[in-house]
């Protein structure tokens, strides 16, 4: 590589985690559209079954999100284990999570209270291709190809939009909106395979993945149970009028994390570089350069945003959205640092996470319930921990690893006897 390409390769990585990062928030912005298009010809009923058995689909949609992560961890850097497409495994967890939800159909259609058991088997049905567009983007991020992500994660967003507005149009019902949905995801995987054709072809399909899918996969549900355990709280304890101003308030805070996944992603494959932990500290400065800007942004009129977002009867729980930001700074901090180690295929904070859990659900369900600030205070504290635990537990090693490279030079340096 000439001197030249050496300062401009900084700047490209630079640009295209930037187109990245772009991307990611227009698909966000569409998931917001799907939901706008359905919630009103769906109406009401429909649309609380619809939330209902789409929060199922996102808990069973967890080992795509590890699959990305293992897939590119495999494909990047030095590492000395096997690289593979993981299409393999990938097709037997999807069909295995749609057999499961088949065999639950019954149940689930009487618990969300939905029209017909086709409902929940076509969701299942989503599980496979979006089992396998998780292996596709892992490899184009494993690769480096970017702009080809940022490309399957539109297609992906835009496939999803035309179907809720054909929904619309014709007022499907809830079971149709499955099967538009199903059709969507097929699409984005066909496309996601095409744009990895290459690698699909020459790449093992296969390789031994159990030990580090089961730690990733648990690194990302207790990365999910943080970020949603509060609205479940709220709304058992709050009530009906702060839990929906809460639920309203929470989108803030999640906003903040969809708005800033790029970057973690981005660092998965560099966790097998030469410095990672320069590459962290980046990571985290940048995520908390936009919680800043964000923050700022919404303590200009907290109560005009909110109102924004649902209307004049949400006006008094605008302190409380500007507290979501808060919270969802520090949920983006703790998602750098887990993300993190999925890449580096280690389990330690994923644990603690699941600790910061049980210890948030304690002190909400004793005593801190009295009202959405005090939820949204003990979230915050337990996301920060997870945060500064991660940066502790990297400053720590990286200054073992300091000491251990210079007692190496001062043994290499001493006269020999």
């Amino acid at each position: 590589m000439t001197a030249t390409n050496a300062r401009r390769a900084p700047s490209r990585r630079t640009a295209m985690g930037a187109l990245l990062g772009v991307a990611m928030g227009m698909a966000n912005a569409l998931g917001y559209l799907v939901v706008m298009l359905l919630s009103r010809p769906l109406g009401p009923g429909e649309f609380g079954g619809y939330t209902a058995l789409s929060t199922y689909g996102v808990l069973l949609a967890i080992p795509a999100g590890v699959f990305q992560v293992v897939v590119a961890r495999r494909l990047s850097g030095d590492d000395p284990e096997q690289p593979t497409s993981a299409v393999r495994p990938a097709l037997f967890t999807g069909a295995g999570c749609f057999a499961v939800t088949v065999a639950l159909s019954p149940a689930l259609t009487g618990w969300f209270h939905l029209p017909s058991l086709w409902a929940p088997v076509l969701l299942g049905g989503m599980l496979v291709p979006m089992t396998l567009t998780g292996c596709f983007q892992g490899i184009l991020l494993g690769r480096g190809r970017l702009r080809a992500l940022s490309l399957l994660y539109l297609v992906n967003a835009v496939s999803r939009v035309i179907a809720a507005a054909a929904c619309a149009v014709v007022g499907a019902d809830v079971t149709a909106v499955f099967a538009a949905m199903l059709l969507a995801g097929m699409i984005a995987a066909a496309y996601g395979a095409a744009l990895c054709w290459t690698d699909l072809v020459r790449l093992p399909r296969t390789a031994r993945l159990a030990r580090e899918l089961l730690r990733s996969n648990s690194t990302l549900a207790a990365y999910v149970a943080l970020t949603n355990v509060d609205m479940l709280l709220a709304r058992h304890f709050l009530s009906a009028h702060d839990s929906g101003g809460y639920a309203l308030a929470s989108t803030f805070a999640r906003a903040m994390c969809w708005g800033t996944q790029f970057v973690a992603l981005i660092i998965v494959p560099r966790m097998q570089g030469s410095r990672p932990t320069r590459t962290l500290l980046r990571a985290s400065a940048v995520v908390a350069v936009i919680g800043i800007v964000g923050f700022a942004v919404v303590a200009m009129s907290p109560r005009t945003w909110i109102t924004v977002a649902g209307g004049a009867d949400y006006g008094s729980f605008g302190h409380l959205a500007l507290l979501c930001v808060a919270l969802g700074v520090g949920w983006a901090l703790a998602q750098v640092w887990l993300f993190s180690e999925m890449g580096s295929d280690t389990g330690l904070l994923g644990n603690l996470t699941w600790a910061v859990i049980v210890v948030e659900v304690v002190a909400i369900a004793g005593v801190w319930h009295d009202s959405p600030t005090q939820i949204v205070l003990v979230c915050l504290a337990g996301a920060l921990v997870v945060a500064l635990s991660g940066l502790l537990r990297v400053v720590v090693r990286h200054q073992a690893t300091a000491i251990a490279d210079d007692s190496v030079i001062v043994t290499a340096d001493s006269p020999r006897a």
